[in-house]
């Protein structure tokens, strides 16, 4: 038999703008959540971050979390586990990486019952490292997720009858290839299942073997208008009528193949060759060839320092408001690749609150000039990088 997984991870940052969730929901979450909920069949595995579960409940899109309340309660989808809101997984102290876990879990549970019961992690971005590997497998989960183009750099072709496992975990590798296929060339579902099968029929000869698809959910329908039907329903309907394909969620697949101890390297999702070579893992959140990421990361681990002093002090708004300020987007919008200074700002203005509230109520005026002084650095580098733009250097 061979087997497709499919991964889908929906999720907006604390700072999204009200309308821009509601254009998300209309566009993309409703369509989802009827293929979820559909007579075909459906069998997906679903991250969904408690940043947006929190952001939905805000608006009142309540018929968005009971939709997949339902598909969960039927079976069609399983969740998964991650930072409730989205944060860098190797980059924060493990002590933050714990609390966002449980706090994804605890959120996510109250909302959605029983039925989240996530047994993997999904962590943000697919940023991995062997020590949240061990982390995972510390507080109990069998399985985590990351991308194969890391893995075959180092150890050639992926596997496709057995899991790596490392740090006491079953690691998933998803296909970086079909993946970004599928997110960026438009697929009918028929096709795809075609091709999928001649491809896994090459490749595994007669033996049981699977391929791991995993993407942004907010692909279909939102970037890609109507894609949930062309491609998702279409690959529903074209799994009927046939007999060699089976689709499951990836706590299904972790059940019918063995794990094997590998070596599997700290990496993301958005790591390319070149990257690796260089030895810059997380190339959109903290590159080492990036002087706004290294100022954007001086000043988070300075309020991650000043917070957790408030914190230990009894100052749970100061808990709260740190738990969002270390969202991912802020420093994946200084990238090379995705820059934007306003969104930059806009994280950077949410460590400012963090510390502001963490410096007035311990007191410490002079953590409080420290990080305005880092801050200050940030925007000086931010101005170097529009200059240089400007000037085409």
């Amino acid at each position: 038999m061979k087997y497709i997984s499919i991964l889908l991870h929906i999720y907006q940052p604390p700072t999204q703008l009200g309308f821009v969730i509601d254009d998300i929901a209309r566009e993309c979450y409703e369509p989802l959540i009827d293929i979820f909920n559909c007579e075909l069949e459906p069998r997906f595995t679903l991250n969904i971050n408690y940043s947006l579960t929190e952001l939905l409940i805000q608006r009142g899109l309540n018929n968005i979390t009971s939709g997949l309340r339902q598909a969960a309660d039927a079976g069609h989808i399983e969740f998964v586990d991650s930072g409730a809101y989205h944060p860098i997984f190797p980059l924060i102290p493990t002590a933050e990486v714990k609390r966002q876990l449980r706090l994804n879990r605890e959120g996510n549970r109250a909302v959605y019952g029983p039925a989240y019961a996530p047994k993997g992690v999904f962590p943000p971005e697919m940023c991995f490292s062997g020590h949240v590997a061990s982390l995972f497998h510390e507080m109990g989960y069998q399985w985590c997720i990351t991308d194969d183009l890391p893995y075959s750099y180092y150890n050639g072709t992926p596997p496709y009858d057995f899991v790596p496992k490392m740090g006491g975990v079953g690691v998933f590798l998803r296909s970086n290839a079909w993946s970004n296929d599928i997110s960026f060339h438009g697929w009918k579902g028929r096709d795809f299942l075609n091709s999928a099968k001649e491809r896994m029929n090459s490749w595994f000869n007669d033996r049981d073997g699977y391929i791991i698809i995993a993407m942004d959910g907010e692909t279909f329908g939102h970037h890609h208008k109507y894609y949930e039907e062309k491609f998702l329903r279409g690959l529903l309907f074209a799994l009927r009528d046939e007999p060699d394909v089976k689709l499951i969620t990836l706590s299904e697949l972790f059940t019918r193949f063995p794990m094997r101890d590998q070596f599997v390297p700290p990496s993301t999702w958005s790591a390319s060759v070149k990257d690796l070579s260089d030895d810059d893992p997380y190339p959109l959140w903290h590159s080492k060839f990036n002087q706004i990421h290294h100022n954007q990361w001086v000043l988070t681990n300075h309020v991650l320092t000043i917070a957790g002093r408030a914190v230990a002090s009894g100052d749970e708004e100061c808990r709260k408001l740190l738990d969002k300020a270390i969202y991912s987007c802020q420093y994946w919008w200084a990238s090379a690749w995705n820059f934007d200074p306003s969104q930059v700002y806009r994280g950077s203005y949410l460590l400012l609150d963090t510390l502001e509230r963490a410096c007035a109520s311990l007191p410490d005026r002079d953590a409080l000039r420290i990080g305005r002084d880092l801050y200050n650095n940030l925007v000086y580098s931010i101005s170097e990088r529009l200059q240089a733009n400007r000037s085409g250097t």
